[in-house]
């Protein structure tokens, strides 16, 4: 059974905020509509396709067959028409920096700690987020009123995202009102152009992939992947990296068959599914989450970039993130033998191989 953390030592100016689980009714309630609303937009659209249905002259009749098709063509044509993820996107500090994530993070019992004293609203930044997770809860610990206004004051970002999301209904409103653009290069940096911050995940469907929690070892795919760190140098951006602990063990993770997989990669989705409390994807209780921010790596500006600076700073994102894991471990449940390693996208492929038995 899970025990309380003991308290470590931090570097002087460190910030930790504890979100503990509700208990009243109240609480209970936004906690569990938060984190069921955060895990499961995935899956908005079946129930899009359901309330369709409902309104049809197949059940309520509320609406003609002709009406109906006429407002689902409309909305597929605005798919196409209509793309501001590769432009300045929608409005999103109202969601993302509200009480709804600070909610999924009480879900949680979750635990941030921001290392050193708070970065420079004035300063530039790109957050990179480790490990992905077969879901990516992580993503919570970067808003919330109690969570990111508190350890980031006078600091914005932005998320990048694939493409895929903003084609497929639900998941393109819910990523769109969080402030994700696309991912694509010449997106980000019309947004850094434009004096954002950039929050990213580098490790990518295939470190999605890797997420085993009965495995010892946590994997990064990170040996080859410099393009965050390019970005970076760039335009001039301290790069902040972050661990989420305890992300591999809240849900239950499930392979699809090769064949799926295949299908699903050219449009950068993932071929690992996820199951979680009973027959919803919230995820289970135990262990709580923790998430430590380590403290910016200054980046001087280059363009073009030299490779052996490029290699340089992207050795300190990787040592930054060691280090944390090493420190933070056992306070979030870790084992001692627990370990973390870094691998290539080529070697996270082969360790997902169709040889592999599946779920």
């Amino acid at each position: 059974m899970y025990t309380a953390p003991k308290p470590l030592a931090s570097p002087p100016g460190s910030v930790e905020v504890r979100f503990p689980r509700q208990t009243t009714f109240p609480g209970n309630a936004l906690q569990v509509f938060s984190e069921l609303l955060f895990t499961s937009y995935f899956f908005f659209w079946p129930a899009g396709v359901l309330v369709w249905l409902g309104l049809s002259p197949w059940a309520l009749g509320t609406f003609s067959w002709k009406t109906l098709w006429s407002f689902s063509a409309l909305y597929t044509l605005q798919l196409f028409a209509h793309r501001p993820h590769l432009n300045k996107g929608w409005y999103y500090q109202w969601l993302l920096y509200g009480p709804l994530t600070d909610f999924v993070l009480h879900y949680h019992d979750a635990t941030v700690i921001r290392e050193g004293p708070a970065p420079d609203p004035k300063g530039r930044y790109l957050f990179a987020m480790y490990p992905h997770g077969v879901y990516g809860v992580c993503r919570a610990f970067s808003g919330g009123m109690g969570c990111w206004r508190a350890l980031f004051p006078g600091i914005t970002s932005r998320w990048g995202s694939f493409g895929a999301a903003f084609l497929l209904p639900g998941i393109r409103e819910m990523s769109l009102c969080s402030g994700c653009i696309d991912a694509s290069k010449p997106i980000l940096e019309r947004a850094l152009k434009r004096g954002e911050n950039v929050s990213l995940l580098p490790g990518g469907i295939d470190e999605m992939n890797l997420t085993d929690g009965d495995s010892k070892d946590t994997k990064l795919v990170m040996t080859d992947r410099k393009g965050f760190v390019k970005l970076s140098i760039e335009n001039g951006l301290d790069i902040v990296p972050g661990f989420c602990f305890g992300e591999k063990w809240i849900h239950h993770t499930i392979r699809l068959p090769p064949f799926f997989q295949s299908l699903l990669r050219p449009l950068r989705m993932s071929g690992t599914l996820l199951r979680g409390r009973g027959c919803s994807l919230m995820g289970f209780l135990d262990p709580p989450l923790g998430f430590v921010w380590g403290q910016p790596i200054k980046v001087k500006q280059q363009k073009p970039v030299d490779e052996k600076y490029l290699d340089q700073v992207h050795q300190e994102v990787a040592e930054s993130v060691r280090d944390i894991f090493n420190r933070h471990k056992a306070r979030f449940g870790y084992a001692e033998d627990e370990t973390l390693s870094f691998v290539s996208s080529v070697e996270a492929k082969e360790q997902i191989s169709p040889k592999k038995k599946y779920a």
